[in-house]
């Protein structure tokens, strides 16, 4: 999934105040670090740190070198060190008044994806919109604006809000192309977003046709080893494993994975989604084995990094779970499955309809051992999950009612069968 990264690297040269020794230390912080020199970024940082330390209260230097710092540690995947600096430094950047204020609108943004990243979606959320806001009574129509609506766009789409992720993305689209054109790397970031709501939404089509331009533009104007044209990559190969050719999509998360690991290294958080998408084709392709290996390194890599609370963390214990119940280790299965309900509870919320259809396919799990009181149990919890997400009348409710209805009928519970058949039919006729 491709994911827009600002970061406010040099908002220490808005402020009169600043040393031209002191702003020379982290410009030089901020070179090394766009040249891939973190370890000696990283040091240069610590020693504008130190010295920023004995600087008035008032005076901003010493925010500018945490929230930097933050952002080297964030591109690292280092994100509880980076969500501790930023936690830091925003004080000091929310009081800021006038055309400042965009230099908070970024730390804002940077610290809601690190906590995005780290599974606080409802916290996220809040940083999000205030980024936005803050922004907007700048200017509406600042290109700056367009990360934290993709961003958002992204969180949303991961929530299973797609319906409200598409506006958002696509006004980001549009300040990206009016500012740098067409052809650009924010505008494929941005296409990547569009696609996976629109896959979301059931428009296949389109969705595919977002991620084909995004792969072809990657191509055209990012060098051969560029890590971002992982991000093509990787979506195109989803494309393709969605249409059975699961040895062209393989094919195409290795070469994403490739680059990503020359560029980053083996332990990079970014990998661990590449990696879950090529074990789940590996696994299609019955290489089970393998897509073990895939799913543990995966896991290991997000637990390490501090993201195991984010919802792509859940996708890979459950499909590690999927292993376990194909080779009968049934309680090893439900043991993982649980785990990840627990991970998207905690991430998502009680109103998202992602949280729903998990809560229906743990219900299916259960049917399927025939352990009918948990099955009743998830489908309670859908239903009530699908009612806060889109209200008590929508077809998401119906549909996990109509599987409550199925599961009284199995069970030979006459009266609250029809109970549910007549809220069904209610609904269903409210939309005619």
């Amino acid at each position: 999934m491709g994911r827009v990264f600002f970061v406010c690297l040099t908002a220490c040269g808005l402020f009169a105040q600043t040393s031209v020794k002191w702003d020379s230390v982290l410009n030089h912080a901020t070179w090394l670090a766009r040249q891939g020199k973190y370890a000696e970024a990283e040091k240069a940082y610590l020693a504008a740190i130190e010295e920023a330390r004995g600087f008035p209260a008032e005076d901003m230097r010493l925010a500018n070198a945490w929230n930097n710092l933050g952002a080297l540690y964030h591109q690292l995947g280092r994100y509880e060190e980076a969500e501790r600096l930023y936690t830091q430094a925003l004080p000091a950047y929310e009081r800021l008044r006038g055309m400042a204020r965009a230099s908070y609108s970024a730390v804002l943004n940077n610290l809601a994806e690190v906590r995005r990243v780290r599974g606080d979606f409802s916290g996220a959320e809040k940083l999000y919109r205030e980024a936005i806001e803050v922004r907007e009574k700048i200017n509406p129509e600042d290109v700056e604006l367009a990360s934290p609506l993709n961003n958002l766009a992204v969180m949303l789409n991961q929530e299973g809000r797609p319906g409200e992720a598409e506006p958002l993305v696509r006004r980001a689209l549009r300040l990206w192309e009016d500012t740098y054109g067409p052809k650009h790397r924010q505008v494929a970031a941005g296409l990547n977003t569009l696609g996976e709501a629109l896959r979301l939404l059931g428009r296949e089509e389109e969705s595919e046709q977002c991620h084909r331009r995004a792969a072809e533009l990657r191509r055209e104007i990012l060098r051969p080893d560029d890590p971002e044209l992982a991000a093509g990559l990787s979506n195109l190969g989803s494309v393709l494993n969605r249409q059975g050719k699961y040895s062209e999509a393989a094919q195409l998360y290795r070469e994403a994975i490739a680059l990503r690991e020359k560029a980053l290294g083996p332990n990079h958080p970014k990998l661990a989604f590449l990696l879950n998408n090529l074990g789940t084709t590996l696994q299609k392709m019955g290489k089970k084995k393998e897509a073990e290996d895939l799913y543990r390194r995966a896991m290991d890599i997000m637990e390490a990094s501090g993201a195991a609370g984010n919802p792509e963390y859940a996708k890979v214990v459950e499909n590690l779970g999927g292993l376990f119940l194909g080779a009968g280790k049934v309680k090893g299965a439900e043991a993982l499955y649980t785990r990840a309900v627990a991970v998207r509870e905690r991430a998502l919320g009680p109103r998202s309809g992602a949280l729903a259809d998990c809560y229906e396919w743990m219900a299916g799990f259960y049917l399927r051992l025939g352990r009918l009181t948990e099955a009743e149990r998830y489908l309670k919890r859908a239903i009530e999950t699908h009612e806060a997400a889109f209200g008590p009348a929508s077809g998401e409710v119906v549909r996990s009612l109509k599987l409550l209805g199925d599961l009284y009928t199995a069970e030979k519970r006459t009266a609250q069968a029809e109970n549910v058949r007549r809220r069904v039919d209610s609904i269903e006729h409210s939309f005619r």
